[in-house]
């Protein structure tokens, strides 16, 4: 039996931005568009009226903008909101404090849409609504929720794995459904008795401003990792967005980040190239592989396979998006599928060894 579609409601001041979300996400049958608005004020009035599933929602719009949207939405318990936002240093802070408010995601448009940025944002979009759309329809009972997966055995080449110390560094690669899942996890922690670098994809204008929107939600220390940036024990590291780094250890036994020109890989930051770097620098890294699309993880993933070195990937069933843990599943490099509160607590034991 097929499934109702998911009535989506695009916000956006532009008509020529709104006629260009409507063209790019006609096309999805599982996707119903019902409705338009040009303000945040419109969209709050037409959320209660035409109840979507999901909301795409631009930032800034006049009479009430995409932030005080979110705001009232979240406080009526209303539908999720992916905000499409300029790749700007202004649209990144104000998505960042929608995230904050209670959005669940984002896509970064440029000013022009050409056509290579429509292609990407039409991809990104599509899955992001179809992944909230779905989480909505079951959160009504609309649809049915999926069965909890059928535990997966780990591959032999790391199963079992038991540190033999407290890890030295923990290194993590995320995509799509990031900004939500990191918080959930990065809550989780207790005191880290190592560094902890994340390489989630993002613009270069987004990185330094989430590092402070994560800061200030759990209430540590989380910085922006730039080139030459020395690592410190107990600090969270949200490497900066549009390029590439990896690790290196110094004679005293500190890490330090080193920015890589020309890497070869198509998403930025690499977390292969942070995973190999990692595998190949540290005594006892822990490597972490959570939602996103694309494999981005699998091949640095198999430097720690190599070294019976602990891969932890986030059940598919509870991505936002199950392509890079599924990828590092099927090339047998993962040690350990977990729900995200599960792979805290592995974490916890761990760090207290």
């Amino acid at each position: 039996m097929s499934q109702p579609p998911i009535r989506l409601l695009i916000v956006d001041d532009s008509n020529f931005v709104r006629v260009a979300l409507r063209k790019m996400l006609e096309p999805a049958d599982d996707i119903d568009i019902i409705g338009e608005a040009r303000n945040g004020a419109e969209a709050l009035r037409l959320s209660r009226k035409l109840k979507p599933h999901v909301i795409a929602m631009d930032v800034n719009m006049p009479i009430m903008d995409g932030i005080e949207a979110v705001q009232a939405i979240t406080r009526e318990k209303g539908p999720p909101t992916v905000m499409v936002s300029n790749e700007t240093s202004e649209g990144a802070e104000a998505t960042i404090r929608a995230l904050e408010a209670g959005a669940v995601d984002f896509v970064c448009k440029n000013t022009s849409f050409v056509k290579l940025d429509m292609a990407s944002i039409e991809r990104q979009l599509t899955e992001k609504v179809r992944h909230w759309g779905r989480w909505r329809m079951a959160a009504l009972d609309e649809i049915e929720r999926p069965a909890p997966p059928a535990p997966a055995s780990a591959p032999a080449a790391t199963e079992g794995y038991r540190p033999g110390g407290r890890p030295d560094l923990v290194v993590v690669g995320v995509s799509t459904g990031g900004p939500v899942t990191l918080v959930e996890l990065l809550g989780t922690l207790g005191p880290l008795p190592c560094p902890l670098v994340v390489a989630q994809h993002m613009p270069a204008s987004f990185t330094a401003g989430f590092a402070v929107s994560l800061s200030r939600t759990l209430r540590r220390p989380v910085e922006e990792g730039t080139d030459g940036m020395a690592l410190e024990k107990g600090v969270i590291t949200i490497l900066k967005g549009g390029g590439d780094m990896a690790v290196r250890r110094l004679p005293d036994g500190r890490f330090v980040l080193r920015a890589a020109a020309e890497s070869g890989e198509i998403y930025h930051p690499s977390a292969n190239l942070l995973f190999r770097s990692a595998g190949a620098e540290a005594r006892a890294p822990v490597a972490v592989i959570l939602t996103g699309m694309g494999d981005d993880g699998t091949d640095g993933a198999k430097e720690f396979a190599a070294r019976n070195l602990p891969v932890l990937a986030q059940d598919p069933a509870s991505c936002a998006v199950d392509g890079m843990p599924k990828a590092a599943i099927r090339a047998g490099v993962v040690s350990d599928i977990l729900s995200v509160p599960a792979m805290g607590r592995k974490l916890n034991t761990w760090f207290t060894l």
